[in-house]
């Protein structure tokens, strides 16, 4: 059984349950270790972000909560944290990272809309199509090449705990109306992502968070990168990236099952600073 979740959201950002409602769900259900993800604050974003006068407010919060709960489940202060093509690590946390048990590296931006706004990969359809059209010329294989070259810089510099939803690229591309990603160079930018990560060390998260919002389709990664993974012996864990309470553990059964017949039996725990290799 999977007991761990290090991805999740709440009232502080864009999730709909406090923190202490996501941590009482995950006593409930037996997750032994939950991790507390904001996203953290982007200069001009408000809707999906926290704002930076709420840090204080929320680091206080996840100390009071872990020695409420502290026989009951291990809980992690971490936060989601933006990679930006043009200005790295979200520079809003450059004072706030020791304050991290750890954190979760993403990757959102491609471009800006005329120079001026960040467009997002997992934007609205048209918002995805707009900003490929203005920052690749209409070339979704750009685009997604660009995205998998961020990410491995991401890691190369800022060395993130875990890389969230790896393939979140994919959000739009319903069949195919975007790229294939049976085709050889979309497979070679997987594998070199992947190949980053494994030199690294860098544990790759198993997101179950897309399925509930998105349908199957938004299983990150794709069920064929898990063999590649596999092959590769790159570092996994499982998370929720729960947005709700019903989302602490949604389809984690159902994941145990994949990975296992994936040849997949082991995932990565955080224990006292350490990514632990840990048996179902």
């Amino acid at each position: 059984m999977i007991k761990t979740n290090y991805h999740t959201h709440s009232t502080y950002c864009d999730g709909k349950n406090t923190i202490e409602e996501m941590i009482k769900r995950a006593v409930e259900v037996g997750i032994e270790h939950i991790g507390i993800s904001s996203h953290a604050p982007i200069a001009e974003e408000s809707h999906w972000t926290m704002n930076e006068s709420m840090l204080d407010r929320y680091f206080a919060e996840i100390e009071k909560l872990k020695n409420k709960y502290r026989d009951k489940i291990i809980i992690y202060a971490g936060m989601e944290i933006d990679y930006f093509y043009d200005q790295g690590l979200n520079p809003v946390m450059s004072a706030h990272m020791e304050r991290l048990d750890y954190f979760i590296g993403s990757v959102h931006a491609l471009g800006k809309v005329d120079g001026k706004k960040y467009w997002y990969v997992d934007d609205a359809y048209e918002g995805v199509i707009n900003g490929v059209e203005k920052t690749f010329d209409g070339d979704s294989r750009k685009a997604v090449e660009k995205y998998y070259a961020i990410l491995s810089k991401m890691i190369e510099d800022c060395k993130p705990d875990i890389v969230g939803h790896m393939d979140i690229i994919k959000k739009n591309n319903r069949d195919d109306i975007l790229f294939n990603e049976e085709e050889s160079w979309y497979i070679d930018a997987v594998k070199r992502f992947l190949a980053v990560a494994k030199k690294n060390g860098t544990v790759i998260e198993i997101n179950t968070g897309g399925i509930r919002r998105y349908g199957i389709e938004c299983f990150y990664p794709s069920y064929w990168i898990l063999d590649i993974i596999r092959d590769m012996d790159v570092k996994v864990t499982v998370n929720g990236d729960s947005h709700d309470v019903e989302g602490v553990n949604f389809y984690y059964d159902e994941t145990r099952k994949l990975l296992i017949s994936k040849g997949i039996e082991y995932i990565y725990t955080f224990v006292e600073k350490e990514w632990i290799k840990t048996k179902f």
